[in-house]
């Protein structure tokens, strides 16, 4: 889940666009150097139209790679989500992913993909675990709704979750307490006395958003517990849903969450291990699946950081899948979004003069899928990126979807 306290401004994408050979072709001004960019049309967002003809080309872009991340910019475009929905619809029907990785805690989605086994529908027991944006807008639920329906059907998407910071139910409620139960059957030690105690009260606190940093007299106790259960839990790897390594990424999620909320995130681990908690997941848990990464750009684009330590997620697995790994982002050039820190609609702001956004909305009414033949050195602009720069097609994301105006999800419950 995202948390940050505000939206960035908008900045202007000074980029231009000109078609390949093999699609429509998008006017130029003579001012204006043309770049190599692919634009085609979409068809709808909506995601019961099932002709996926028109997104051969998002097709063509993601080739073979085996890990698709999916991103957005604000969590609040019901256009954005939709069309997400027809994505994720046409990567499992049509091209063979069959694993879904969400923007929510790595253990809170544990627990639920069990349940959804045991036959309980997801989009019931998401509210209180899966991101508050995913589990009560209609358009979130959209999405989960899918994965019910697909399960029903007896072609089920897996599922897991990818985020380090924990404050889901599950978690609150159960977390330690599972934990605890597991120690007690490999090492009773580690899940008694002192120092197990001092760890379950700041950890139980972490899972409230407890940000406050606690005295060294509670926060080293707590540290040298989380060094304990690190070093018997991560001393090798296994592949099994709630056996030593998924619970050596709990943990590790744990340490990452009060490392990012005690230093105020200037020692910011929460992005560093959602990556690790993908990559376990892609290539351990749902070892040689495809997979669909659901989250926010902040955390899915390449080759962010905040410093050469505290990478973006999305770093973190370029790093690790290389071009096995593509990003899809999403853009507007207007209209009102569901600002989900305030829960008030808020407008977008007006693309800036010459910006791709502009020209674009000038040029077309149509939502456009865009991909680049070689990477715009021009920035594109994209919402809570917080880490000293702006993206660029071709270089931080593989594809752009273009929708002229956008509208506010609709939040149900």
């Amino acid at each position: 889940m995202s948390h940050f306290n505000r939206l960035a401004p908008i900045a202007a994408l000074l980029l231009t666009v000109a078609a390949g050979p093999a699609y429509a072709q998008a006017p130029t001004s003579p001012a204006k150097t043309p770049l190599p960019v692919l634009q085609w049309p979409i068809a709808d967002v909506d995601p019961d139209n099932e002709d996926f003809s028109d997104l051969k080309p998002f097709a063509d872009a993601i080739g073979n790679a085996r890990i698709v991340a999916l991103g957005e910019q604000t969590h609040g475009a019901r256009e954005e989500y939709l069309l997400k929905t027809r994505l994720l619809k046409f990567l499992h029907q049509r091209m063979g992913f069959d694993v879904l990785l969400l923007e929510s805690g790595f253990y809170d989605i544990g627990r639920l993909a069990e349940r959804a086994e045991r036959g309980e529908k997801l989009d019931a027991s998401a509210p209180g675990n899966v991101f508050f944006m995913y589990a009560k807008s209609a358009e979130g639920r959209g999405m989960l709704q899918y994965l019910d329906r697909q399960r029903a059907l007896g072609k089920p998407m897996q599922l897991g979750g990818i985020d380090s910071q924990h404050t889901g139910e599950h978690s609150q409620r159960e977390l330690i307490g599972d934990l605890q139960s597991y120690l007690r059957k490999q090492q009773p030690g580690l899940a008694e006395g002192a120092g197990w105690t001092a760890y379950a009260k700041l950890a139980n606190g972490l899972f409230m958003m407890d940000r406050k940093a606690p005295q060294m007299s509670e926060r080293e106790p707590f540290l040298g517990h989380a060094k304990l259960l690190e070093s018997h839990l991560c001393q090798q790897d296994d592949a099994v849903f709630k056996g030593r390594t998924w619970w050596c990424n709990v943990v590790r999620s744990i340490h990452a969450q009060a490392t990012s909320y005690w230093s105020a995130d200037r020692d910011y681990q929460r992005d560093n291990q959602m990556g690790a908690n993908a990559i376990w997941l892609a290539d351990h848990l749902f070892a040689g699946k495809k997979v669909v990464i659901w989250a926010h750009t902040v955390h899915v684009a390449r080759g962010f950081q905040r410093s050469p330590t505290n990478l973006q997620a999305g770093e973190v697995m370029h790093r690790r899948w290389g071009r096995d790994y593509k990003v899809a982002q999403f853009s507007t050039a207007g209209g009102t979004i569901f600002e989900y820190v305030s829960g008030k609609p808020t407008a977008v702001p007006a693309p800036a003069a010459h910006s791709l956004e502009q020209r674009l909305a000038q040029q077309s009414k149509m939502v456009i899928g865009l991909t680049p033949l070689a990477p715009v050195d021009l920035t594109q602009f994209s919402y809570e990126y917080l880490t000293g720069g702006a993206g660029r097609l071709g270089t931080h994301w593989d594809v752009l979807f273009f929708i002229p105006a956008v509208t506010p999800v609709t939040m149900t419950r």
